[in-house]
């Protein structure tokens, strides 16, 4: 079983808290307050509401909109969680499609409760471990290895990578966002040598994001009109080959030897499930005409495509409970 979280429902007895969620992106920032189970995953949704960036001239605008709602004053939150689309650092970050900067202490101070701020995809790794059984496609069906190393993949807009390793003083896993997407695209067989010799001509070199995510399929096509124009139709009418996944998701398992499994999330794989369920990705996954150590090593590598189009939102909750003071 994939998942390590004890989704039961709450009960009265058990002790709860309400937190505030945020996603927020270069077109819209989305808040909402949630109860949540402090013994479990289990959690509620209270409010929500959506803010269109370009209304506001800072997140801090925002932030007290959405506190002003007799909703969220009902049930004030106890602690944020905001999943940014942009580089934290420190606990800041300076959006780069909107012009705000977003700073978790400065937030802290004015509202009197902890703001964590992280990235979007770091959040998607906080929600991993909290994921049932139903939100998960399994793939590669071996033993999931409590505590061990957990890696997430994600191709959308761009391609989002991440490592989870457990902490024993916080007795939970941390995250750790990476950026293993912009390394060079390795590519096997003679139609993906000659999509990166395309790529690396037009920009110089081929990088995994390049060809694995909402852009490069705009490059794949472009790629594909090279061919002779009998072989066009039947090329351009398969669903591309999810590259991303099994690369990025081979480097991960032998990068932290991911024996708590490998995780697909992202927009776009979700809409090539029926192609994957197939054999594509796990076939290119497990290179069974690779070196035999190696193969051997993603056999036993768990593999998943998670389904779960919220588990964004799961992770940032997540981090907001550990924020909770021990009263809460």
């Amino acid at each position: 079983m994939a998942s390590e979280a004890d989704d039961s429902p709450s009960t009265s007895s058990r002790q709860q808290a309400v937190v505030l969620v945020g996603d927020v992106g270069g077109t819209n920032a989305r808040l909402s307050t949630w109860r949540t189970d402090l013994s479990s995953a289990a959690a509620s949704e209270l409010f929500a509401k959506t803010y269109p960036t370009s209304l506001y001239s800072t997140f801090e605008a925002v932030m007290e909109a959405f506190l002003a709602e007799p909703a969220v004053q009902e049930n004030p939150p106890a602690a944020a969680a905001l999943a940014i689309a942009g580089a934290v650092d420190n606990n800041r970050c300076e959006m780069t499609n909107v012009s705000w900067l977003v700073d978790g202490a400065e937030l802290t101070a004015t509202h009197g409760f902890q703001v964590a701020l992280l990235n979007d995809f770091e959040a998607v790794g906080y929600g991993i471990p909290v994921l049932q059984p139903e939100d998960l496609i399994t793939l590669n069906d071996v033993p999931v290895h409590l505590k061990a190393p957990k890696v997430v993949m994600g191709p959308g807009t761009g391609l989002g990578a991440a490592q989870l390793m457990w902490d024993t003083g916080l007795e939970a896993y941390k995250v750790w966002p990476g950026e293993g997407s912009h390394a060079t695209f390795a590519p096997r067989g003679w139609k993906q040598k000659a999509l990166a010799r395309h790529v690396t001509t037009k920009f110089g070199h081929c990088e995994i994001e390049q060809v694995a995510c909402g852009p490069g399929l705009e490059l794949i096509y472009e790629f594909l009109q090279t061919d002779e124009i009998a072989n066009r139709p039947h090329l351009l009418s398969l669903p591309p080959q999810p590259v991303s996944a099994r690369a990025g998701g081979r480097a991960g398992a032998a990068t932290c030897c991911a024996a708590s499994g490998v995780y697909i999330a992202g927009g776009i794989t979700p809409k090539l499930l029926p192609r994957i369920k197939e054999g594509s990705l796990l076939e290119g996954f497990l290179m069974r005409n690779g070196r035999q150590p190696f193969h051997r090593l993603l056999m036993e590598t768990p593999l998943f495509v998670i389904t779960n189009g919220k588990v964004g939102q799961m992770g940032a909750r997540e981090v907001a409970k550990r924020l909770l003071p021990p009263a809460a």
